[in-house]
């Protein structure tokens, strides 16, 4: 059989010198259901990658929190944890021990981040759940504006986590045949 500039033609049988029928049919519609469902995954793609992304903001913001705290200032940001703020007010003695701690929750959280970005929906829930005892922590601080901001970030947290599903169903493409 000779090639085409597509590659090699069709196969045609003997007695009818018809093309053999593929075993799936083209009616014209398959290329919306295909670009449909491709269009819902990439929109659930990105729905859990921005889920994901706030557990690096969180690790981020609270990194900046703890620098400010042990160098005087007298700010925080709202989306940063209280745990992280909480520790490094300690005793100054304590000090060396509170920043191993920060280390430890911030490699948490970013872990987090990394992982929850993957599609994997145990670190969706660990995060989530360490986040809202965070916001335990800065509701019995009496840090209402931070713990409202802990809420959202868990709603935000949450979208990313329930279009899972969506976004791993890549291989899935629904095909119409007649």
């Amino acid at each position: 059989m000779a090639d085409t500039l597509l590659g090699q033609a069709p196969a045609i049988s003997s007695a009818t010198k018809a093309p053999m029928p593929s075993p799936i049919a083209y009616d014209g519609q398959n290329a919306a259901v295909r670009q449909q469902h491709t269009q819902e995954m990439l929109l659930a793609g990105v729905a859990l990658k921005r889920g994901a992304n706030w557990f690096y903001w969180i690790a981020a913001l609270s990194l900046v929190n703890t620098l400010a705290l042990i160098s005087g200032g007298h700010f925080h940001f709202l989306l940063g944890l209280g745990i992280t703020d909480l520790t490094t007010a300690l005793n100054p003695q304590l000090r060396a021990f509170a920043l191993f701690i920060d280390v430890l929750v911030l490699v948490f959280f970013a872990m987090c981040g990394y992982y929850a970005g993957k599609s994997h929906k145990w670190a969706f829930l660990m995060g989530m759940t360490f986040y809202l005892l965070d916001a335990g922590i800065t509701m019995l601080g009496q840090d209402w504006l931070s713990f409202a901001f802990h809420i959202y970030a868990l709603l935000c947290i949450w979208r990313g986590f329930s279009r899972i599903a969506a976004a791993r169903q890549g291989g899935q493409v629904a095909v119409l045949s007649s």
